[in-house]
Formats: structure tokens, C-alpha cells, sequence
């Protein structure tokens, strides 16, 4: 069995796609049904004691050794029941937050092409990332969402959602906090016209919403701090030993003026 963090349970082709953290390895992990080569498994099969998977859960999955699909990260599912262990917290997903995205040089999709002259091993198609100034699309045809977000150094990238959660949120009026990570996924190869060739489409697999508290975490890793480092700013600053000890105004004060540094 392996046991791992649960980053994504997103809509795949009337059925689903999980992914997460292996941790004993720290390495992405998506398991996958044999009898479908493009990465989505039953629902009923990850469904445990009657509900699906939810982001946070730290799952054990029966896995082999083995993989198919073009995506380093596919491991297929033996047998055996999925167990829920515990939740993580969001504390846990720090040291796997990313600030530069995958194949940064394609905004919405990324040529198979490309992809293939990798080697197997490095064809990375998951990532954790803290997007900024998030703007949602919903398409009255299609019914499905959209948005366009920014990253570190100032890249746009507009990428579909198919975080159930998510969509469900959006579909009932809800707003989005300005504070979250993305699971990032791509696609199964697909060429929309003949004309065109092959690619594979960035996906935000999941969201994870975020507290104020939370985000000053993930803003220190992006500017390279360390948590000493943190806790003696806020020594001097606001005479206090712990994030947690800050006001909601001090938290907020110290959030922005970590966004601030570069």
C-alpha cells in the first residue's frame, strides 16, 4: 500500500483522476485503471466508506510498480480497498509548493511534441502552485470554468477547471478566496483540427483555499525565508513569537509586506 496526500479528485471524462504526494518519497503520484489508457479511474473504485476522496486526505492506495501514458508521475492500482488515514494539514504541503510552472514558455498547452523528446521520467505533468490575482471565467456554452491567474515572475496562464469541489462552489454563487494553491495537470494529448498539431492542455486539477495565516508560509518559501528567519521579524515588529499570536490587522500587515518582497 502506499500511502499519500490527497492534491487532486478533479472530473475526468464522466469519471475521475486522483493525485497526490507519495510521501515516502515526496514524489507526485496518479493512480491509474488499466483498462483506461488516458489517466481517469471508476469513481466508485477510489470511493471509501461512500464518499470520494478529498483534497487533504491522506490516503492508502494498493499500487504496483508499473505504469502506462505518456506521464512520469502514472502508477497502476492493484488490488485491494483504498483506506482513509488521517487529514493533513496545510502545513504539510509547503516544502511542495512550487514558484515556476511546468514548460513556462506555453500559456495554455504544451505540444506533445515537446513532451515526448523528454525522457520518461522527467515528462513532470503535476505540480503545487500559488497563483495571484486570480480572475474566474464561466462559458454559458459549454458551462465549464476558466481562469486566468499569475505567477512569480509575472506570467500569465489561463488553464480550465475540473475541481469538482470547485465547480460546484462556483455553480452555487460562491466566491473563491484571493488566497490558494492550484494542483496543476495537463490533458491527454488532443488535436482540436487537423491543421493543428498535438497538445496537451495545462488543467487546474484542484484548489486549496487558503487562510491569511496559511499564506504567510508559502510567501516565505517564495522569498527564501526560513522560519527563524520569520519568527525573529516578528520579534521585532510586533514583540510576538508565533504567526498565530498576530492580530487579524498584524496578519494581513505582515502577509503584504511579505508579497511585497521579491
Amino acid at each position: 500500500m502506499t500511502k499519500i496526500i490527497c492534491l487532486a479528485n478533479s472530473y475526468k471524462l464522466r469519471e475521475r483522476c486522483v493525485a497526490g504526494i507519495d510521501i515516502s518519497t515526496g514524489k507526485w503520484i496518479r493512480p491509474v485503471y488499466g483498462q483506461y489508457a488516458d489517466g481517469r479511474i471508476p469513481k466508485q473504485l477510489s470511493t471509501i466508506n461512500g464518499r470520494e476522496p478529498n483534497v487533504l486526505d491522506i490516503l492508502e492506495v494498493p499500487l504496483l510498480n508499473t505504469s502506462h501514458g505518456y506521464e512520469c508521475e502514472n502508477s497502476l492500482i492493484s488490488s485491494g480497498q483504498w483506506k482513509f488515514i488521517k487529514k493533513a494539514s496545510i502545513d504539510d504541503l509547503v516544502p511542495y509548493c512550487e514558484n515556476q510552472i511546468l514548460y513556462s514558455q506555453w500559456q495554455k498547452s504544451v505540444p506533445f511534441s515537446f513532451i515526448q523528446t523528454l525522457q520518461l521520467q522527467n515528462r513532470r505533468t503535476l505540480q503545487l502552485i500559488k497563483p495571484s490575482r486570480i480572475t474566474l471565467y464561466k462559458y454559458e456554452d459549454t458551462k465549464k470554468w476558466e481562469a486566468s491567474f499569475f505567477i512569480t515572475n509575472n506570467q500569465q496562464f489561463k488553464c480550465k477547471i475540473t475541481d469538482i469541489s470547485l465547480i460546484n462552489k462556483l455553480n452555487s454563487g460562491a466566491k473563491l478566496s484571493e488566497e490558494c494553491l492550484f494542483t496543476m495537470s495537463f490533458s491527454q494529448p488532443y488535436q482540436r483540427h487537423l491543421s493543428e498539431e498535438e497538445t496537451c492542455w495545462r488543467l487546474i486539477a484542484s484548489v486549496i483555499e487558503l487562510s491569511d495565516i496559511d499564506s504567510i508560509l508559502f510567501e516565505m518559501k517564495r522569498i527564501g525565508w526560513t522560519k527563524e528567519h520569520g519568527r525573529s521579524y516578528l520579534q521585532t515588529t510586533y514583540n510576538k513569537l508565533t504567526r498565530r499570536e498576530l492580530t487579524n490587522v498584524q496578519t494581513k500587515e505582515f502577509l503584504n509586506y511579505l508579497k511585497s518582497l521579491r
